[in-house]
């Protein structure tokens, strides 16, 4: 066992005076070591006979912060993944002072990943505190939220009155992975009302793919811990370990301890345990839904057989091509049975599913929208409103009489090119309503207050443009447009019965494109981690090797 005893170790450290039988602990090492020095690696960091010092091994990032009678405890769920991770936040006053695993045997057991763990601090910086406007000169100045929604009510009616008798004009609305249900609700309720003609579109979903008639085709079906049953799992275009570090820790309790097979379809990656490397382009995943690959009669003799898709391989411009490829392969090897389901889709945003069940997705698009094939998709576009979108191609497109609209917690991105930006609440902030990957609702709760005049995401759609206004369209709930996310803590079932059995068609040449990475750094992937400095700092030593502290 190797441990690393250097001081400079980015995330934990080894402080041999905060135990009191640390003078032990290094006694007996001494006398191991002296007793079988030519036993010792040239590293010196193996310790011989397997003996570890046990002293206090101790966050780094929290060492020497607080006192745990000083902090104040709020469980919640982690939303910088798909699992849905149960954590404690331990906050004092206004800042979160560090984050810890709830043990909960269903989703995360009692782990955490690293970016969950250590990117807190992220939450203290580039943080949107009041709204800001952009003037004529391009520079953006605070506001208040009066004039802010005066100046978005003005907007809308100048854009109405221009394009009035012209057929309307081209609104556009993009959804971030972090946005609650509650959020949703208001927001899906606000704009279809102010454009109806509107396009409202998911950050990590794309032309309709994966289709949401039943809710079995977009989750992870097998559910986390259905997944250390199965014996033979095929990866396609994915990286659980990158993407889903808690699924990922299922997956290898299933090669361990059930001898499970795992193949991979997709780019190389070490994912710390044995896996069968089958190609990197979709032209594989093709023999194998044609039968024509020798991997096909490990899937026929597998009584529990899984296959494993991440909703970024379906981001590609193939994506439509590569769902039917694994949809046939799940339909033709009897993935999908009464006690049995191994079709499974790996979602990277915290609420994808949340936002799919409630019906926010682009399957009934207009001709011109972010999801068409032309090489500019947003040279009409007069109006667009992020909600929590950041990472999104192509906005540098946009024409320069578009008026953008950024709600979110962070300067990221999306601030960067608004007009309006509105301050919003991080989810340690808020009281709201998440859904996992596998389908499962779960919830935050509020740890402390927004900074300054930052306000809840569902408060700020629901004054957005008129307070006072009574809309003349219903307030639909959760308990109309999907009832089962009324149920905490449970995963809906799938219903097999009413789905019908579809024969899906596998159309001309498969694309000979390798599958890249789905996630280039896995300590940078959203706002939170982008402004947190010990993500900086794990980032600056995957790329450059450089353990300076400095």
């Amino acid at each position: 066992m190797k441990v690393l005893l250097t001081s400079t170790s980015l995330v934990s450290s080894f402080f041999r005076k905060d135990c009191w039988k640390g003078t032990r602990c290094f006694g007996s090492l001494r006398n191991i070591r002296r007793e079988s020095a030519d036993g010792k690696d040239e590293s010196g960091l193996v310790f011989p006979n397997g003996l570890v010092p046990v002293g206090a091994l101790t966050s780094k990032p929290y060492a020497f912060t607080a006192r745990s009678w000083e902090l104040k405890s709020t469980a919640s769920v982690d939303v910088l993944d798909g699992v849905g991770s149960n954590i404690r936040v331990d906050t004092r006053g206004y800042e979160v002072m560090r984050i810890l695993p709830v043990l909960n045997e269903n989703v995360n057991e009692e782990w955490i990943s690293d970016k969950t763990r250590f990117s807190y601090d992220g939450l203290k910086r580039q943080r949107l505190s009041v709204p800001f406007v952009r003037l004529d000169q391009g520079q953006l100045v605070p506001t208040t939220w009066e004039k802010a929604r005066a100046i978005l009510k003005n907007e809308i009616i100048r854009l109405e009155r221009e394009h009035l008798g012209k057929g309307g004009f081209e609104a556009h609305a993009i959804i971030g992975p972090q946005v609650e249900v509650e959020a949703l609700l208001q927001f899906r309720r606000q704009f279809l009302y102010w454009f109806p003609g509107g396009s409202i579109h998911l950050q990590e979903r794309i032309g309709g793919v994966p289709p949401t008639d039943f809710r079995q085709d977009y989750v992870l079906n097998s559910t986390l811990p259905g997944i250390e049953t199965a014996d033979v799992i095929l990866l396609v275009g994915t990286n659980p370990r990158t993407e889903a570090p808690l699924l990922n820790t299922r997956i290898r309790k299933a090669v361990l301890y059930n001898q499970a097979l795992v193949a991979s379809v997709g780019c190389y990656g070490n994912l710390t345990y044995p896996v069968e490397h089958l190609g990197i382009s979709p032209k594989t995943l093709l023999e194998i839904a044609e039968g024509r690959h020798p991997f096909c009669v490990q899937l026929a003799l597998a009584k529990k057989p899984a296959i494993i898709v991440s909703n970024r391989a379906l981001l590609r411009a193939d994506g439509e091509n590569i769902y039917q490829m694994v949809k046939c392969i799940a339909e033709h090897t009897n993935m999908i049975r009464e006690d049995w389901n191994g079709f499974n889709v790996l979602h990277n945003g915290a609420n994808t599913v949340g936002a799919l069940d409630i019906g926010l997705d682009s399957k009934y698009r207009g001709l011109r929208t972010v999801d068409c094939d032309r090489d500019n998709p947003w040279r009409q576009t007069k109006f667009l409103y992020l909600l929590n979108a950041d990472d999104v191609d192509g906005l540098e497109q946009l024409p320069q009489d578009c008026f953008v609209v950024y709600q979110g917690h962070h300067g990221d991105y999306g601030a960067s090119i608004a007009n309006l930006v509105l301050p919003g609440a991080a989810y340690t902030e808020k009281n709201a309503t998440y859904v996992n990957m596998e389908g499962r609702v779960q919830h935050t709760n509020l740890a402390f207050l927004p900074p300054y005049q930052a306000k809840e995401d569902a408060e700020i759609l629901h004054d957005l443009i008129f307070p006072d206004l009574v809309l003349d369209i219903p307030q639909i709930g959760v308990e109309v447009l999907a009832p089962h996310l009324l149920r905490s803590h449970q995963v809906q079932p799938s219903d097999l019965s009413i789905r019908p059995r579809e024969q899906y068609l596998l159309r001309g040449e498969s694309s000979t494109v390798p599958f890249g990475p789905p996630i280039e750094n896995f300590y940078m992937t959203d706002p939170i981690t982008r402004s947190s400095k010990t993500m900086a700092k794990c980032t600056r030593v995957v790329n450059m090797s450089n353990f300076d502290e400095s």
